[in-house]
């Protein structure tokens, strides 16, 4: 049987005791923030999502990866490498208060809202053709 155009394929085991709920949720709306970007602002139609649970160390790994146009990939990298340093929540409160300012619809919240609820650590990777893969890892 075919896959369908669009699937979420998520695997976990053995137990269910090695995902708390809190970590479970926070994977959910993260993994969510990611899927939602990665669907507005990718230039094709073809994004990947890949959740993994890791037993032995307790850790909950998502990655989104996508197709960005090279405009894309540097406003990603440079909104990246903004969010990422400082204190978590001093990064989230500055990025709200510029929200509220913007003029373009854009309200570029969804990675710092991520490192700040979750206290994930977050990796981006962009390859020279464009390709955008963001991986949040929760312990």
């Amino acid at each position: 049987m075919a896959k369908p155009d669009g699937y979420i394929e998520i695997r976990f085991g053995p137990r269910w005791k090695y995902i708390s709920p809190a970590r479970a949720d926070a994977i959910a709306m993260a993994t969510s923030e990611l899927l939602e970007n990665a669907v507005k602002y990718g230039a094709s139609e073809d994004t990947h999502c890949i959740v993994q649970a890791f037993p032995d160390t307790g850790v909950i790994q998502a990655s989104v990866t996508n197709q960005a146009t090279e405009k894309n990939a540097a406003d990603i990298r440079a909104l990246y490498n903004k969010i990422m340093t400082g204190d978590p929540l001093e990064a989230y409160i500055t990025q709200m208060r510029e929200a509220a300012t913007r003029t373009d619809g854009k309200s570029q919240l969804g990675l710092v809202r991520i490192r700040y609820e979750t206290g994930a650590d977050i990796q981006l990777d962009i390859t020279p053709t464009h390709q955008v893969t963001i991986t949040i890892i929760v312990k």
